[in-house]
């Protein structure tokens, strides 16, 4: 139990941290919605290139704007130096990697929703049947890519550059989680009934939390070492 206070107690603060200085969601958001007015703005004049490409474009606001907010996610620890007092805390090092990631993977599932808005409004998406799809495939993708990336972000936050070199290391790595989510975009965007019976979906989720599942169990290992240097 007193691990388990612990661990809410780093998800709350970290949370609440947010909310006062909305940085990371602002920035992320801002970011996000500007790849898909410029993309829906090149497309404007044909209906069929925004439903071709404009799933991929969802995707890649909410790739590249994620790095926003993970390059930031120990930016707070590293310049007051609470990351040197998390050491010696009375709980489980790899318990505050945890609530960290939970806390990113909320933030960041704000600024995604805010894509998925902006997306219905700019690509003229109006299947709302597959909405739940989308956002249960968004929640996963999310969870991956903020597992991988708050290990690299404590890794890379005290280096000169360390934004570059988050990137750099984050994106090879998520490659797969890519590809399973570009799969299934058939199943989650267009709007036909083979589409909608389409499993793609639901395969994409099952292994989304499969690949969750590893590299939470390799990073919880990892972090305690990462952080000591």
């Amino acid at each position: 139990m007193q691990q388990l206070r612990a661990l809410l107690t780093v998800i709350r603060w970290d949370v609440v941290v947010e909310i006062k200085r909305r940085e990371s969601t602002l920035n992320m958001s801002l970011f996000a919605l500007l790849v898909l007015f410029i993309a829906s703005y090149a497309m404007s004049d044909s209906r069929e290139l925004l439903q071709a490409f404009g799933p991929i474009f969802y995707w890649v606001a909410i790739f590249f704007a994620g790095t926003v907010g993970l390059a930031r996610a120990f930016l707070v620890e590293r310049e007051g130096g609470a990351i040197h007092a998390m050491l010696v805390a009375p709980m489980d090092v790899s318990l505050y990697y945890i609530g960290k990631v939970i806390a990113t993977w909320i933030y960041v599932m704000i600024m995604a929703g805010l894509v998925l808005l902006a997306y219905i409004v700019l690509f003229d998406f109006d299947d709302w049947s597959k909405l739940g799809r989308i956002l249960a495939t968004t929640a996963c993708f999310v969870l991956v890519y903020v597992i991988v990336g708050v290990l690299l972000a404590a890794m890379t936050t005290s280096l000169r550059g360390g934004e570059v070199i988050l990137r750099i290391l984050l994106f090879p790595l998520m490659i797969p989680a890519v590809v399973v989510v570009y799969s299934a975009n058939d199943g989650l965007f267009k709007t036909s009934a083979l589409a909608l019976e389409s499993p793609a979906p639901f395969k994409a989720i099952t292994v989304l939390l499969a690949m969750a599942a590893v590299y939470v169990s390799v990073c919880v290992v990892l972090f305690p070492k990462v952080v000591e240097e």
